[in-house]
């Protein structure tokens, strides 16, 4: 299932409806590490600031391994491919909180899947604690 939600995903964002979903889903382009394979991965994302964004994934998920040494990868990003730096964080569980705490106030779709509740609109502390235990944060640099 999650195969053909990634196809149609990345189909839109390479499309001119991309704006539809450019507002909070980006596509990481980079290849395996070992098998040289070429990955196109739909992730969210916040914009932490005009050159850097942020996304968050569950470590069982071992896609973001193959970022750990890479210097440059391409995103997909408002429907532009762009180079990009990242920096992945899959042990500073503060930051790695901090980071999924922000993703999660910039939508609760992101809250919804990573098992954080909100209460009075904002996530609950303790959730984001226990997600972040099981995350890693990859940060993306624009200015590569």
């Amino acid at each position: 299932m999650w195969l053909f939600i990634n196809f149609v995903v990345v189909s839109i964002s390479k499309s001119l409806f991309h704006p539809l979903i450019s507002k909070s889903i980006l596509v990481l382009k980079f290849k395996g590490r070992k098998t040289g394979k070429k990955y196109l991965i739909p992730v969210s994302y916040y914009e932490y600031s005009k050159q850097r964004l942020v996304c968050v994934t569950d470590r069982p998920n071992v896609w973001w391994r193959n970022l750990i040494s890479v210097e440059e990868i391409e995103i997909l990003f408002r429907g532009k491919m762009l180079k990009a730096s990242v920096e992945v964080e899959s042990e500073n569980d503060d930051l790695i909180k901090a980071h999924l705490a922000a993703l999660c106030e910039h939508s609760r779709v992101d809250g919804f899947f990573a098992k954080v509740r909100y209460k009075q609109g904002e996530p609950i502390e303790e959730d984001l604690k226990r997600a972040a235990s099981r995350m890693t944060s990859i940060e993306i640099n624009l200015s590569a």
